[in-house]
């Protein structure tokens, strides 16, 4: 799929950094294939493109989900040896984190009035 014209002129600036870093030249292939947005798959021809886009952000949605979990959780390294007790563990840190991501949600709607207010709310002046 082509991208965007400033897409595209930032893809070509980054392949024209990295090959200056390496002291050589961005080939004139990289810099043409700069301007479209390439995914390989397994799935058919017969699959629009749009909808193999449509599950690639969908997954890369999932992935955000998982680092974000192994950064703020520590789901990045299990500490444990036996099967059992490293299921037990990583299910633990998954139910962990659904139930902050559903308190990060909540929070976001709560009013301590118990019902959303009509308007902006105003400061009362001091004085």
């Amino acid at each position: 799929m082509r991208q965007s014209a400033e897409a595209t002129r930032r893809a070509q600036q980054r392949l024209r950094r990295r090959a200056q870093q390496g002291q050589s030249t961005a080939s004139a292939e990289a810099l043409e294939f700069a301007a479209y947005f390439l995914v390989w798959t397994t799935l058919s021809a017969a699959f629009p493109a749009a909808a193999i886009l449509d599950l690639y952000r969908l997954r890369w949605q999932i992935e955000l989900v998982f680092k974000r979990m192994k950064s703020i959780l520590g789901l990045g390294h299990l500490p444990k040896k036996d099967p059992l007790s490293a299921k037990a563990w990583l299910e633990g840190k998954l139910f962990t984190g659904l139930l902050i991501e559903r308190m990060v949600r909540n929070v976001e709607t709560f009013s301590p009035w118990g019902y959303a207010l009509a308007g902006p709310t105003q400061q009362v002046a001091r004085g």
